[in-house]
């Protein structure tokens, strides 16, 4: 079994990216499922119904989020409706947020039973709304019984990331880190668990992580306490991880980075 998992699509450009090299993709690689990080779809911020049914067309066949999964108001009722897609599983349930969608799901695949988990990292900001990824992958692994288990990590330090894979090594089946939009050059295979700390972004490859760079580069030359998230147009690049996975003893056997710059 191969399965795509797509750095975060960010903007127009990474929708861009997704028409443009998706469909060879799949067929060069026999790809059997489709997963993307879509929290950065809509204006870099956020996911719409325009842009969750485009995505849905164009060959990806489930989504994860992130820290901006509610920016845009559609996500409450795609959460609501829609059977593909989970959002951080690790939010407090006394939000309102938390009542909208589920954070991990069980698919069918070639008859395998196969659980797609979404979990926020500590280190990122969002306001303490997120409880602690570790205990909540471990109270969620209590009761799994899967035969693949893939985790998308949405988290803002390596160390996290790093001491995830260590934490759960050879309890899940792969552990893609998102979030930082850089892809690293770390794919392995540790203890049975695929890991990468991240898995990159797919969006505008000249911005910075996707943004016009203007008011960033102001931020960091002390101009200002914050900078304006604005998308970036121009060339994409196209950032993933190709997951392969034995049939018979539903471990990973091979991990492949992908990283295609628009010339």
């Amino acid at each position: 079994m191969k399965i795509l998992f797509i750095g975060d699509i960010f903007g127009e450009c990474g929708k861009y990216a997704i028409h443009s090299e998706l469909s060879n993709i799949k067929k060069n690689y026999n790809i059997d499922y489709v997963i993307a990080n879509a929290e950065n779809t809509t204006l870099g911020r956020g996911l719409n119904w325009a842009d969750y049914n485009e995505l849905n067309t164009s060959g990806i066949d489930f989504f994860t989020m992130g820290n901006h999964t509610w920016h845009k108001k559609d996500i409450f009722e795609i959460l609501s409706k829609q059977k593909n897609i989970i959002r951080p599983a690790n939010i407090l349930k006394e939000l309102e947020i938390g009542k909208f969608g589920v954070g991990s799901k069980t698919i069918l695949l070639n008859n395998k039973s196969v659980r797609i988990t979404n979990l926020l990292g500590s280190t990122v900001h969002f306001k303490d709304q997120q409880t602690n990824p570790f205990l909540y992958l471990e109270e969620l692994l209590e009761k799994d019984n899967s035969d693949i288990h893939i985790v998308d990590f949405h988290s803002e330090t390596t160390s996290e990331k790093n001491a995830f894979l260590l934490n759960f090594a050879g309890r899940v089946t792969a552990i893609f880190g998102t979030h930082t939009h850089v892809q690293t050059n770390d794919t392995k295979i540790y203890n049975n668990t695929a890991y990468i700390t991240d898995v990159g972004m797919t969006g505008p490859k000249n911005g910075i992580i996707g943004a016009k760079p203007e008011s960033i580069i102001n931020m960091f030359m002390g101009n200002s306490e914050r900078f304006r998230l604005e998308e970036q147009v121009g060339k994409y690049q196209f950032s993933a991880v190709v997951l392969e996975i034995d049939d018979l003893s539903n471990k990973p056997i091979n991990l492949t980075n992908i990283l295609i710059y628009q010339k």
